[in-house]
Formats: structure tokens, sequence, C-alpha cells
């Protein structure tokens, strides 16, 4: 019994003393909440409830095995009250997004938003269309190296295409078809192939050619292999063409109607055609075959548990020859002020086995 009051004194007393102490000394590692520079974040307030979400802004480091291990997308965003877009990556569900190119490159180059930029297989380069001083130019920004090339001066649409060995992107400059080799930064000039948008195939043999009513395909030096016509009225206006990366399909918009259809066609047989209605925003093609990613958002009067309107991001998964449906929330959605992703191109693709 002596002993056990002896140690309760002598825990009491223990207590005591560290209050006293605390009193009497402020403790070096004070507990007291350390405030947020919002000025410099922010998006403090939206992390609240996130804590493992960084507060810096997780910036992408050209050969970081992390990041590269799977493959990205890549699209254009810009974080809360900043007034310059930039391009970022994330993982295919939205998670890991990162800055690939600083705000300060868009202070004196102006991107063309409707020209859509192109990555090199490698990563390492990003074809883009833009304004310097004024002047159309089309440029190179080297991951690696953090700067712009100048590979050639001229407008219009450059509908971008890169060799597979990362070496060669080729685009269109005020009305000429032109060549840039990276290894020798040297520009030369090709025999133009016409088209509304201009798609390399797998395997570097052979090119897609838009028309305002089907597409041609062509040999890598421009003849002209087969032609197939959709018979769609022209004021249809086929646009937003996208193709998927094993080169299988082809989709498009067309307007005009009372409602915009969305299609996607097989290449080698594109008499089997399919449409639905809708314009198809948001959508690209899966690296999985026959399947199509969608980036949106929850459907319309969804509420929580206390009937509130609830809005979150989700990428549908569908299989276009089945029908088959799957949807996931998209990760990080407001990480940082970013909002919805609206998808250029998956990168990375090498990366799929992993």
């Amino acid at each position: 019994m002596f002993f056990e009051k002896y140690s309760m004194f002598c825990v009491l007393s223990l207590c005591a003393s560290l209050v006293l102490s605390g009193c009497s000394e402020p403790s070096s590692q004070g507990s007291e909440q350390v405030e947020i520079d919002l000025a410099k974040y922010p998006w403090a307030e939206e992390h609240k409830n996130h804590p493992e979400w960084p507060m810096e802004i997780r910036e992408e480091v050209y050969g970081d095995a992390d990041t590269f291990s799977t493959p990205r997308l890549m699209f254009w965003n810009k974080y809360k009250y900043s007034e310059v877009r930039t391009l970022w990556s994330s993982r295919l569900d939205g998670s890991d997004r990162r800055r690939i190119i600083p705000e300060e490159v868009f202070m004196q180059f102006r991107p063309v938003g409707l020209h859509k930029p192109s990555r090199s297989p490698d990563n390492r380069y990003i074809a883009i269309s833009g304004y310097i001083n004024d002047r159309a130019t089309r440029q190179l920004y080297d991951t690696k190296e953090q700067k712009l090339i100048t590979m050639s001066g001229g407008g219009g649409h450059p509908s971008f295409n890169w060799t597979s060995d990362s070496d060669n992107v080729i685009f269109y400059a005020d009305g000429k078809h032109y060549n840039y080799k990276v290894s020798t930064a040297t520009l030369t000039q090709r025999e133009i192939i016409y088209a509304d948008e201009l798609f390399l195939l797998p395997g570097d043999k052979e090119f897609l050619a838009v028309k305002h009513d089907g597409f041609w395909i062509h040999k890598f030096d421009g003849e002209i292999v087969r032609k197939v016509n959709f018979g769609f009225p022209r004021k249809w206006r086929m646009k937003n063409h996208r193709i998927s990366p094993d080169g299988k399909y082809l989709a498009f918009m067309t307007h005009a109607r009372p409602k915009a259809h969305f299609h996607w066609v097989n290449i080698a047989n594109p008499e089997i055609e399919h449409s639905e209605k809708g314009e198809g925003n948001g959508v690209i093609f899966s690296l999985d075959e026959d399947v199509t990613l969608k980036f949106g958002y929850n459907p319309r009067g969804e509420v929580d548990e206390n009937n509130k309107p609830v809005t979150y991001s989700i990428i549908t998964q569908t299989n276009i020859l089945t029908g088959e449906q799957q949807v996931i929330r998209t990760k990080e959605m407001r990480m940082w002020g970013l909002r919805s992703i609206a998808p250029i191109a998956i990168t990375n693709q090498k990366a799929q086995s992993n």
C-alpha cells in the first residue's frame, strides 16, 4: 500500500512540474498553428480536408522513374488565381498531377489553345504552336533542358506528328509541310499531303488524312493508297478528330443537325460506322483495345445524404463495341485549385505493360 501511494505521489509531482515549467518558459516546439501564406498558397483552404495533398506544386522531372512508370495524361490547366494556363500531366485516374512547363514560358510565348500540342514518344519534347511578338511560330519545349527551341515560323493548323524514334516532328506551317529533325536541328520541306487533320499511323509507314467527308490513306512519301467517303453533307462539318493509339479507330463529331453526333469508325473497315448523340467532349481513346475514356462530371441532380447537390469529376470507361461502361471518380480534383481534366492525349504509352 505504501508503494502504491508513493508511486501516485511521484506521478502527480512530475505532472505538476511539467505544467509549471511550461508556464515559466515557452516551448521551442510550440503547438500553435502556423499561418499559411495565402499569396503563395491560394488553395490552402481547399486542402484542409486533404492533408495528404502537397501544398507545393509537384513539378514533372524528365526521366523520373516513378513519374514515368505509368502512362500519363497531358492537359491544359491553371492553378487557382493564375492568369496563365500551362501544360500538366497526371496518371490516367487524375492522380499525381504535375506541372510540365513553368507559367513563365507562356508569358512571352502565347500558345494557340485550339492547336493540340504533341509530345514525343520518349517524353522529352513537346511540339507547340503559338506566337512570339505577334509572329506565328512552331516551337519545341525541351523538358530536360527546360527551354524552347524554334523549329520554324508560320501559322495555320500544325497537325503535329512524331515518328516513333522521337527524332522527327512533322507539321504544317503557312500552307507548307515540314519535317524537323531533332538530333540535327534541321528543317526540310516535305511533299504536302492535303488534310484537315493528319495522323501518322503506328509503324511510321502511312498517314491518315482527314477530308471534309471522310479520309484518305497515304504512304509516308505521300502516295495515295485508298480513299474513304462517308457521304456526309458538307454542312455537317466533321470536327475534333482523334485516333486510337493502336491506329484501329478514327473518332470525330458532326454538327449542323438538331443534335451533334459523336462517331467512331474502324479504319480498316469504315463501312461499319458507330454513332451516338452527343458532342463527345472530353473523350479520348484508352490504351486498351476498343475502349474510350470520357472525362466529365457526375449526373445532374445527384444529392448527398443531406439532400444537397454534389458535384464531382468522373471518368467513364466505355467499350465501344459492347456498350459496357465503368465509372470511377477522378483523383485530386480540386488540388491547387485545379478542376476537371480536359485531356489532350495519353503520353508515355510504352509504360502500359506496367
